[in-house]
This record gives C-alpha cells, sequence and structure tokens, in this order.
C-alpha cells in the first residue's frame, strides 16, 4: 500500500503533479481533436479562408525572405564588404531593410506558434506545418499522416478551428 503525505491525500484524485513540498502544479495533458459537436458551432469554410489569408503574408516573407538571402550569400566576401554609404537610396541598405522586416515578421509569427503548438494534437501540428504553412494538397497531407485523404479531415477542422481561436480569426455559423 502507497502512503501519502497529507497534501497529497487531499489532492491524490484531482490531475495535479506535486513539485516541491506545498507547491502544486496541474498535470500537463495532451491535447485532442476538437469532436464534430463542437466543429458544427463554426463556419469551417469562411474560417478556413480566414486563416489561409493570415497565413499567406507569412509564406509570401519566408518566400522573398529566401529569394534575398541566397543571392547575398554569393555575392559577400571580404572584397565586396565594406565600402557603402548609408543612405536611404543605396541598393544594399535597401535589401538588409527589407531582411530585417521579413525575419522580424517571421520571428514573431513564429513565436505565437509555438505557443499555439501547445495546444495542437501531434497530428494537428503535421496539418499546421503542411496544410497551412507550406500550403500542401490534402494528398501530400494524407501521405505525412499516413492516412488516407478521407480520413484527414476531422482532424484538418480541428486544426483550422484551433488556430482561427488563437489568432481570433474564428467564425461562428449561423445556426
Amino acid at each position: 500500500m502507497i502512503k501519502y503525505s497529507k497534501m497529497e491525500q487531499i489532492y491524490k484524485d484531482i490531475p495535479f503533479l506535486f513539485l516541491r513540498g506545498d507547491e502544486i502544479m496541474p498535470k500537463v495533458r495532451e491535447p485532442k481533436l476538437y469532436d464534430e459537436e463542437v466543429l458544427k458551432e463554426y463556419d469551417y469554410q469562411k474560417t478556413k479562408e480566414n486563416v489561409l489569408e493570415y497565413f499567406s503574408k507569412y509564406r509570401t516573407y519566408s518566400k522573398q525572405l529566401k529569394n534575398l538571402i541566397n543571392p547575398l550569400k554569393s555575392s559577400l566576401s571580404d572584397e565586396t564588404m565594406g565600402i557603402y554609404n548609408s543612405k536611404v537610396s543605396d541598393p544594399t541598405y535597401n535589401q538588409m531593410s527589407k531582411i530585417l522586416e521579413y525575419e522580424n515578421y517571421i520571428e514573431s509569427i513564429n513565436k505565437e506558434l509555438k505557443t499555439l503548438k501547445l495546444r495542437l494534437t501531434s497530428d494537428e501540428k503535421v496539418v499546421l506545418e503542411y496544410s497551412i504553412l507550406l500550403k500542401v494538397t490534402d494528398e501530400e497531407l494524407a501521405r505525412k499522416l499516413f492516412l488516407d485523404k478521407s480520413n484527414i479531415y476531422h482532424r484538418k477542422k480541428s486544426c483550422y478551428i484551433k488556430v482561427a481561436n488563437f489568432f481570433h480569426l474564428a467564425v461562428f455559423s449561423d445556426y
């Protein structure tokens, strides 16, 4: 028979994790997919459009950042670095300011995504990465999830709704 301290006896049936002494911290539960009843409360099509529109800037900035950085990497050397004036009309300055703008935006979204991912199941994280951020087809997404195409829709809906709720983009259904 297990012996519990007084504090543990009080809280043994409550889902808490004991750290030290009297400190208590709730147990972290694995996130779950939204069930169909919850999903019916939302207008999925409009919500999905809002999510994809919100992340279109993220996708665009990611592509543009790669396009700006790759040519710069090959042209930067000790011989080509250095003697540029730092006026606004300087092309190198303009490129660097764009790069910083894109990097700051992408970094801010990535910080939010890190928090959001704590609320997603492992399948929903795959949906977020491939369907929302990379915008791959459903067939490719199904391959990544090791499911057939018909089995990804519930996971996809749940993910889109969770993402929409997190970024305040969700649209509720009329009924």
